[in-house]
């Protein structure tokens, strides 16, 4: 519509952890080009994958998609197997079950502790007010403690 490419970063987001098999999927939208990685092998390797829809990648020439080390046999099917478990095990679906529940516990939070709890499914962000006491670190570590586990963030 605006002639220009559109280039979906779903390398943290993509693959069930918002609640959507892509984060995007919320907005009903189709971008041009996917970014993957990350849970694209379900953690046991380093893998990443790049869709392009037809009108993108009939763009490209012979030999211009290639890559030095990529199509790598043993992660793809690592891949191939992840993404099955995604979908027989529907942990989209549960992604986004027990992602409501977790943003009821989550608005449960202090105010005067968190100032903004931002998310989908179980891919959120927790917002600690300046100056309340509470460091992103001793969070982490408390939840650490009840087996949760978590990564600071910044921005």
């Amino acid at each position: 519509k605006y002639n220009v490419l559109w280039i979906d970063d779903e390398v943290q987001t993509g693959l069930g952890r918002t609640g959507k098999l892509l984060a995007a999927d919320h907005e009903n939208v189709k971008p041009d080009l996917v970014c993957l990685g990350k849970s694209l092998s379900g953690g046991l390797m380093a893998i990443s994958a790049v869709l392009a829809n037809d009108e993108t990648v009939l763009c490209l020439e012979p030999g211009e998609h290639a890559t030095t080390y990529g199509g790598n046999p043993l992660a793809c099917t690592v891949a191939t197997a992840a993404l099955k478990v995604i979908v027989e095990e529907n942990l989209t679906e549960n992604a986004f079950r027990l992602g409501e529940i977790l943003r009821e516990e989550l608005e449960k939070l202090p105010k005067s502790i968190v100032q903004e709890v931002r998310g989908r499914g179980l891919f959120y962000a927790i917002v600690l007010r300046q100056g309340c006491g509470i460091t992103s670190k001793d969070v982490c570590f408390r939840l650490i403690e009840k087996k949760v586990l978590t990564i600071r963030g910044a921005g």
